[in-house]
């Protein structure tokens, strides 16, 4: 986790790597992407251009991150950014997990103990064939073997309720 910048792993991070993978396909500093038109065409843009506009317009963090799903969308279909920016936040986020378990020492001496790692948040919510969370369980299993995912269905309740106030 990057406690200056944007976290690689949250919503709004996915999201935003994918904006500037358009920017920079547009401007030659990166390959053509699926994301560009699956993106365009969700925001009802014509063209990269329009992006940046969008984007300043209205910077909610809740905005970006609801393109997550055009991503894994994206991903999916065979698209090789999409695909690394979603692997990318796997990553940080199995990271992230075993900096605190080890930390705290939760997985016992051994490393063999068996702990709860609550799994909240959009970004962890099952997908298509690219689910997220259960990618990041697949990750945390291989160091802590001994990890619990749980998934509270009243902060799920109310994250729905949350993310259904942010967008009216």
């Amino acid at each position: 986790m990057d406690p200056f910048g944007v976290l690689k792993e949250s919503g709004y991070g996915i999201a935003a790597q994918a904006l500037t993978a358009i920017i920079r396909a547009q401007d030659g500093r990166g390959p053509q992407t699926m994301l560009t038109n699956s993106i365009l065409n969700t925001l009802g843009l014509s063209s990269s251009d329009e992006l940046i506009g969008w984007t300043y317009a209205d910077r909610s963090w809740a905005r970006i991150a609801a393109l997550v799903p055009e991503v894994v969308s994206c991903a999916e279909a065979g698209d090789q950014i999409a695909n690394k920016i979603l692997v990318d936040a796997v990553q940080e986020l199995a990271l992230s997990v075993k900096a605190v378990v080890q930390r705290l020492c939760l997985c016992g001496e051994d490393g063999n103990g068996s702990f709860p790692i609550v799994m909240v948040g959009g970004v962890l919510e099952a997908n298509k064939r690219w689910d997220i969370g259960k990618e990041v369980i697949s990750c945390i299993h291989k160091n802590f073997p001994g990890a619990r995912p749980i998934r509270p269905k009243l902060i799920d309740e109310l994250s729905k309720c949350m993310a259904q106030q942010t967008t009216t």
